[in-house]
């Protein structure tokens, strides 16, 4: 179970975090290097996820999480559990008055933000009012060419 008030401030401290500082000040780890503008967007949320066996085999996992902030093409967000780079993710975000918004694309970085929680930078591919590939994941790896291929 996530601790609201912690990942508040965790979320404030790295919002400070990420402001861009000018000079000595700069810590390269933090400034942001976005192409587009992000926009504070808060809201606990549901993150699907691919467990591949050595087998070739797969299921789908799911945990909870917290959105921090979106971009024309991103979305930024915490979650208890280390990711891959390009690894397919599905996020589900139940907006107030608006019903629920599926959002998936690939892990574009994760570093660790503090208290446990990372740091996730989704690349987003698709949004949907509905699962984009983890109701269907074996049809999805058929169908949907950005879940088997880093493109």
């Amino acid at each position: 179970m996530i601790d609201p008030k912690g990942l508040g401030r965790l979320l404030d401290e790295l919002d400070i975090r990420s402001r861009h500082k000018s000079g000595a000040e700069q810590d390269d780890y933090w400034v942001c290097q976005r192409r587009h503008p992000r926009h504070p967007f808060r809201a606990d949320c549901v993150v699907r996820f691919m467990c591949f066996t050595p087998a070739g085999s797969f299921t789908v996992a799911a945990m909870p999480g917290r959105t921090r902030n979106l971009s024309r093409n991103g979305l930024g967000l915490l979650v208890g559990r280390v990711f891959t780079s390009g690894d397919p993710i599905e996020v589900e975000v139940a907006l107030p008055g608006q019903g629920t918004l599926f959002l998936a694309g690939r892990v574009r970085f994760c570093r660790y933000a503090g208290r446990g929680f990372h740091e996730l930078g989704v690349l987003l591919k698709a949004s949907s009012p509905e699962p984009v590939f983890s109701q269907a994941p074996a049809l999805a790896m058929r169908t949907i060419d950005w879940l088997v291929s880093d493109s």
